[in-house]
C-alpha cells in the first residue's frame, strides 16, 4: 500500500513538442475547437489563463459518484489523431475483456468477451483466428497453449487482447518434502523489485532452501514516466498505480511471466500475486496534459506506462485544461478503458484523512488515488474476473494490497464471485493474505460490529456461500505481529494470520506502517545484518506470543529487498536510471542497474539487493519449522 505520498503533482513548462520512443506528446493541440456549453476556450483549444476544469470532487460525503459524470466517456483518441498511440487500438469506440468461467472439476471453460461500444455495432468475436458472432466459446484440457482473442466491428473497427491462459496449462508443482500442507504451511519470500527473469534463475535456490513460495510485486500494467517524480525517475510506489489488469508489469511482459511461473511450479515453488484492486492511478497521472493552476501554472506532459509501446489509454479528472477535438468533450473524464472502467465505476473525489470513520475509509481517495466503488457488481465481477486471470496462468494465491479501504461486505462478494467462476470449487492449495493495517484505528478493524476484518468479514463470507475451508485460506496480514499480536482479542483464530518481520511499506522514511519497536527491524533503514538475523530466525523459532508453533501463524513472511542508494530509494532493475529521462532532469537521482539474481551472492552483503532469503541461519530455522 502506498502510505504518505503525494502522488498527483507533476512539473514541467512546455512550448514544444517532445518525442519519447513509444510516446508522443503534442503540446497543445492546434485543431479547431468544437465548442462546449458553458466552458470558454481560447484559440488553442485550452481553457484560457491558468484555468483547469471541474473534477469529480464530492458534494457531500456519501461518495456516490454524481451522476453528472456518466456520460464522460470514449475519451480515448482515434487513430487518425495525433495523439494516437498503438496500444490505444479503436478504444475510442470498442473495449473489453475476457471472463472466464470454469467447470467444478477446472477441465473445461467457458471464455466469453465483455464488450462495451460508444455506438450500435455489429462485432465478430475472433477465437485464435477462428471467428464467430457468439461472444462465447468453450475450451477443454485439450486446449494446450495460450488462446489469442480479438474482436472486429463489420464498420472495420478491432480489439485485440493479451493472450488468455487456463489453469490446465500451468506446470504441475513438483512435489517436495516437509510440512507444506498442499499449500497452506509455509514461508513465502517477497521478492521486492526483482524482475521476472532474475526470480526466474533464483527459483531453484528458493526450491532447495525449503520455501513453500515466492510472492511478486505488482504485475498489472502501472503507471511509468519519462519525467522525474520527487526527483526520482519511475519511484517505487508507481508500481501500486494500476493502468490496467493486464498482466505487463515493470517486471516484465505476461510471457515473462508466464514462463517464471512455470520455471518455479516445475522446482515446486508456488507463486502469489500481489493484487491492487482498491483503486486505479492517481489525479493527473494519466494520459492528457496537465496544469497546475497556482501562479506558476506549471505544465506537465503524459505519463506512459509499463506495456512500452503498447501502452493502454488512460485518464484521470484532475489538472487538465484541454477539450478532446475528436469527441467535443472536456479532457476531465475517470476512464480506464484497458479494464474497462469509466466515472461511474468510482467513488467521488474526496480526501480519505478520518481514519476511525468507516465511510470514510472506505470510499476515501487514498493519497489521491482514483478509488473504486466496490459496491457496483460490475465492479465486483470485474476484480474477480482479474483474480481468476491470475490463477490461470499459474499463480496459488495474492495479497490484496489497501484491503482495509475495501468494505469486507464487498470483499465477500468478490470472493463469492471469485468462487463462482471456479466452478464453485475454490484450488485446495489457494491462499490469499490482506493488507490491513491497524493503527489508531485497529478498534474499528478487528472489533466493530460491521467493518471489522475479524468476525465482520467472517460473518459476510459465510453469508455469501463461502464454506469454512474457504474462509480458512482468507487470511489477514497481521499488521500487529510483532508488537501487538493479540490486539484483535482473539477475535480471529491465529491459523489465519499471516505474519512478518519488516515489510516493503516500512523502508521509506515517513511510512505510516506499522511500528516495530524493539522487537523488530527493518533491514535497509536502522538495522544491522546480525539483528535482522536474529529476528528472522526467532519469526520461526518463536514467534512473540505464541502458543502452538506448529500450527499457529501458518504463513509466514521473508522480504527480501534491496538496499537504498545516496538519497535514491529507486528500485535498482535499470528502469530508474537517469539516463533515460527525458523532461526535467536536473536533479535526477538516479539509480543504475544491478543483476539481482548473482549466483554465489551472500545474503545481506553488497550494496544492491539484499537476498535475505538466501541466509544460511535463517532457512536452518525455516526448515526446521517445516519439519524438513
Amino acid at each position: 500500500m502506498l502510505s504518505l505520498f503525494t502522488v498527483f503533482i507533476g512539473s514541467l513548462i512546455l512550448s514544444t513538442t517532445l518525442t519519447v520512443p513509444g510516446v508522443f506528446y503534442a503540446v497543445k493541440s492546434r485543431q479547431a475547437s468544437k465548442q462546449i456549453p458553458q466552458i470558454v476556450y481560447n484559440s488553442d483549444g485550452d481553457l484560457p489563463t491558468c484555468q483547469i476544469h471541474e473534477g469529480v470532487v464530492c458534494a457531500g460525503s456519501a461518495g456516490e459518484m454524481d451522476p453528472k459524470h456518466a456520460s464522460k466517456l470514449w475519451n480515448t483518441p482515434p487513430r487518425n489523431h495525433s495523439r494516437w498511440l498503438k496500444g490505444f487500438q479503436d478504444m475510442n469506440v470498442l473495449q473489453g475483456y475476457a471472463r472466464l468461467q470454469y467447470n467444478a472439476a477446472h477441465t473445461q471453460c467457458v471464455v466469453t468477451i465483455v464488450t462495451k461500444t460508444a455506438t450500435s455495432l455489429i462485432l465478430q468475436y475472433g477465437f485464435n483466428g477462428t471467428f464467430q458472432s457468439a461472444a462465447s466459446r468453450v475450451f477443454d484440457k485439450s486446449f494446450t497453449s495460450p488462446l489469442k482473442v480479438s474482436v472486429i466491428a463489420r464498420t472495420g473497427q478491432s480489439l485485440v487482447l493479451d493472450d488468455i491462459d487456463f489453469i490446465w496449462n500451468a506446470a504441475p508443482i513438483k512435489s517436495r518434502p516437509g510440512d507444506f500442507r498442499n499449500g497452506q504451511k509455509g514461508a513465502i519470500v517477497e521478492m521486492f523489485g526483482w524482475p521476472d527473469e532474475d526470480i526466474e534463475k533464483e527459483c531453484r535456490v528458493i526450491a532447495d532452501a525449503g520455501y513453500l513460495g515466492v510472492k511478486l510485486f505488482p504485475h498489472h500494467e502501472q503507471l511509468m514516466s519519462v519525467q522525474p517524480f520527487e526527483n526520482e525517475l519511475n519511484p517505487w510506489y508507481f508500481m501500486y498505480q494500476p493502468v490496467s489488469y493486464r498482466l505487463q508489469g515493470r517486471a516484465g511482459s505476461r510471457d515473462q511471466l508466464r514462463k517464471m511461473i512455470n520455471t518455479c511450479r516445475s522446482y515446486g515453488v508456488r507463486v502469489y500475486a500481489d493484487a491492487v484492486v482498491n483503486h486505479m492511478t492517481g489525479n493527473g497521472n494519466d494520459a492528457s496534459f496537465h496544469r497546475n493552476p497556482g501562479a506558476s501554472c506549471t505544465y506537465w506532459p503524459p505519463k506512459n506506462s509499463s506495456a512500452g509501446d503498447n501502452l493502454s489509454p488512460f485518464f484521470t479528472p484532475a489538472y487538465t485544461y484541454q477539450h478532446n477535438d475528436w469527441n467535443g468533450q472536456p479532457n476531465n473524464a475517470l476512464e480506464f478503458p484497458g479494464v474497462p472502467y469509466g466515472p461511474m465505476d468510482f467513488h467521488c473525489d474526496k480526501a480519505l484523512n478520518a481514519w476511525t470513520d468507516p465511510n470514510n475509509l472506505n470510499t476515501g481517495w487514498l493519497v489521491g488515488l482514483s478509488d473504486l466503488d466496490t459496491s457496483k457488481d460490475y465492479v465486483r465481477q470485474r476484480i474477480a474476473d482479474y483474480f481468476i486471470d491470475l490463477l490461470s496462468i499459474g499463480f496459488s494465491g495474492f495479497r490484496i494490497d489497501a484491503a482495509k479501504h475495501i468494505h469486507p461486505k464487498d470483499l465477500a462478494a468478490i470472493f463469492a464471485k471469485f468462487k463462482a467462476s471456479l466452478g464453485g470449487n475454490i484450488p485446495e492449495d489457494w491462499i490469499t493474505w490482506l493488507e490491513v493495517l491497524t493503527g489508531g484505528e485497529s478498534w474499528l478493524l478487528v472489533r466493530d460490529s460491521e467493518y471489522s476484518f475479524t468476525t465482520g468479514l467472517t460473518r459476510e463470507m459465510k453469508a455469501v456461500g463461502l464454506s469454512d475451508a474457504d474462509i480458512d485460506k482468507v487470511k489477514i496480514w497481521w499488521s500487529g505481529y510483532p508488537t501487538e499480536p493479540n490486539n484483535d482479542e482473539g477475535s480471529l483464530s491465529r491459523h489465519r494470520k499471516v505474519i512478518q518481520n519488516d515489510d516493503h511499506d516500512q523502508q521509506s522514511d515517513g511510512s505510516s506502517s506499522r511500528s516495530l519497536h524493539d522487537k523488530g527491524c527493518v533491514l535497509v533503514k536502522d538495522c544491522a545484518p546480525a539483528k535482522h538475523r536474529a529476528y528472522e530466525v526467532k519469526l520461526f523459532e518463536d514467534p512473540y506470543e505464541i502458543t502452538d508453533n506448529d500450527n499457529d501463524y501458518p504463513i509466514r513472511m521473508v522480504l527480501s529487498s534491496y538496499y537504498f542508494s545516496g538519497q535514491s530509494k529507486s528500485i535498482p532493475d535499470g528502469k530508474s536510471d537517469c539516463s533515460l529521462c527525458k523532461v526535467t532532469c536536473d536533479g535526477c537521482r538516479t539509480r543504475t542497474y544491478a543483476p539481482a539474481y548473482v549466483e554465489n551472492a551472500k545474503a545481506y552483503e553488497g550494496t544492491d539487493y539484499t537476498r535475505v532469503h538466501r541466509d544460511a541461519e535463517i532457512i536452518a530455522a525455516m526448515r526446521k519449522w517445516m519439519k524438513m
